[in-house]
């Protein structure tokens, strides 16, 4: 009777053994298969990657006056193409100089010299971006645009700022703004201030 005794309770304890390791798998099995939440979003995570390539879309021009020309005229929806490059930088291969120009020295000034300017190109440097799985936003690092007239006689340089974070969205999306604040002609400085909003797509 003491031996059948014994042997119901190691089989008891077997079966309770057999139980637990069971249970045990289980949980490790589902906790393999379920995702982590924070890996999950990690992953969908946009990078500056993410914003690589080519744009069109327009931008909108806004004027303040100046000495050089008291009655700027603003414009809105000019057409514009840019790309994002690789190496993280807003490249203009063609930058909308003229429309820089003719805000400088009014209409009837710069028309004479339109056609002088030529192709130029630009390029803003994208900082280290803050983003999540919609929208990446990240600071631009603005240079001074520099355009030479009449082969050279007329030097023109105007500082450019980035007011706003560039920004860009999951749908392809690419909005920021550059502002100028001045201009110097020859060396000497004289007051720009405009502001061109861009809003562009892939």
């Amino acid at each position: 009777m003491t031996h059948i005794r014994k042997m119901t309770n190691m089989l008891a304890a077997v079966a309770l053994a057999c139980l637990t390791l069971t249970s045990t798998a289980c949980s490790d099995d589902d906790d393999n298969s379920t995702p982590d939440p924070d890996k999950q979003e990690q992953g969908q995570t946009l990078t500056l990657q993410d914003a690589v390539g080519s744009y069109t879309g327009t931008f909108d021009f806004t004027s303040e006056p100046s000495t050089l020309n008291p009655a700027p005229q603003s414009q809105n929806d000019i057409a514009v193409s840019l790309e994002v490059t690789e190496e993280g930088a807003v490249h203009f291969a063609e930058f909308p100089a003229a429309t820089l120009v003719t805000a400088l020295l009014g209409e009837e000034a710069a028309g004479s010299l339109i056609d002088m300017l030529g192709t130029i190109t630009y390029d803003a440097t994208i900082g280290t971006p803050t983003a999540d799985a919609t929208k990446l936003s990240a600071a631009l690092t603005t240079p001074a645009l520099t355009i030479n007239l009449m082969g050279g006689m007329i030097k023109v340089e105007i500082t450019i700022e980035s007011p706003e974070q560039l920004t860009y969205t999951k749908e392809g999306g690419l909005t920021f703004t550059l502002k100028t604040t001045k201009a110097s002609i020859n060396g000497e400085e004289r007051e720009l201030v405009n502001t061109l909003t861009f809003d562009v797509k892939k």
